[in-house]
């Protein structure tokens, strides 16, 4: 019998060539790329940095100076805590080198004014302020611990910087706990300044020798001597371009003046009325900046005068 010719063997190769590669045998050329998973990259196990979460404009209200609990409840930096505060809040200047750029917290002060539902105010009268303020550990840059507040008012900026500067000095000197104090000022800084007034306006007990007993002459008596009056002095307790408070015995007379960083003076309006000092001793000016302003540091001067009694005292300020 004549064996099948050479066509005949061809073909029928061709046909088990097509028929082992269809079942994936070990000669298979391998799948196309569109036909296989392609195993997984490190560039693809990155996450992206997660964005920063913004309220929805009108979602969040602020009540007698107090941020919505819900969209500020306040943030920690981790870095700070009651064992690091020597070599972190308690250092000068310390809050300074952390601070964020005036760029991050401008902008996230108009999307935080829509949330609030200040969309149709002025931006300059309000201050992108942390809640847990950074001389008390607060996160710098966490949405969470920003918020647009006041700057005047019953319970406005200025009197935060207040209690903000009298806790870290507590804390700083074993008064107070940290943890206590980040807790007081997330929960009502209201409620904290109070107390710091009352803690102010109650005299510290002294130990005093006992005196010796007086033996009246005559008809004369002895006569106690009269109580000094207090000493008049100025402390500026908050310095920022746009804006002055310091701090003096109730009652007395104030002026304030800036500096500007290029040696002029400031003639804005809001810095030319003369204040008086509220019975807590605060006093303060806001006034109205312009863009053109060369950058640089400042300085802002606050003179009083009570009883016919001159003091004056200086801070700086950034233009930046």
């Amino acid at each position: 019998m004549v064996g099948p010719g050479p066509r005949f063997r061809a073909a029928r190769l061709i046909v088990v060539a097509v028929f082992a590669a269809s079942c994936g045998g070990a000669g298979a050329t391998p799948a196309s790329p569109s036909q296989s998973t392609p195993a997984p990259t490190i560039a693809a196990a990155i996450l992206p940095s997660p964005t920063i979460s913004i309220p929805p404009p009108n979602s969040c209200t602020s009540a007698n100076g107090l941020p919505d609990r819900l969209c500020t409840p306040g943030a920690t930096n981790p870095d700070v805590t009651q064992a690091t505060i020597t070599i972190t809040i308690c250092v000068t200047a310390y809050a300074a080198q952390i601070r964020p750029a005036a760029t991050y917290t401008n902008s996230l002060k108009i999307d935080h004014m829509r949330a609030y539902g200040y969309a149709a105010e002025a931006p300059g009268d309000f201050e992108e302020d942390h809640l847990i303020a950074l001389e008390l550990g607060g996160d710098p840059r966490d949405p969470k611990n920003l918020w647009p507040e006041r700057l005047t008012g019953g319970s406005g900026a200025l009197q935060k910087d207040r209690v903000e500067n009298w806790t870290h000095d507590e804390v700083c000197a074993g008064r107070m706990q940290l943890a206590d104090a980040q807790r007081r000022m997330a929960a009502n800084w209201v409620e904290l300044y109070n107390a710091m007034l009352v803690t102010i306006a109650t005299p510290q007990p002294t130990s005093v020798p006992a005196a010796e007993p007086t033996i009246a002459t005559g008809a004369s008596a002895a006569i106690p001597s009269p109580t000094p009056a207090p000493v008049l002095s100025v402390s500026i307790s908050a310095s920022r371009y746009a804006l002055v408070s310091a701090t003096t015995l109730a009652g007395a007379s104030c002026n304030a003046q800036a500096k500007l960083p290029s040696g002029s003076m400031s003639s804005a309006q809001g810095l030319i009325p003369t204040k008086i000092a509220i019975g807590s001793g605060s006093v303060s000016w806001s006034y109205t900046t312009v863009s053109r302003t060369t950058p640089g540091t400042g300085t802002h001067t606050v003179t009083c005068v009570l009883g016919g009694v001159t003091r004056n005292a200086s801070a700086p300020f950034t233009v930046q």
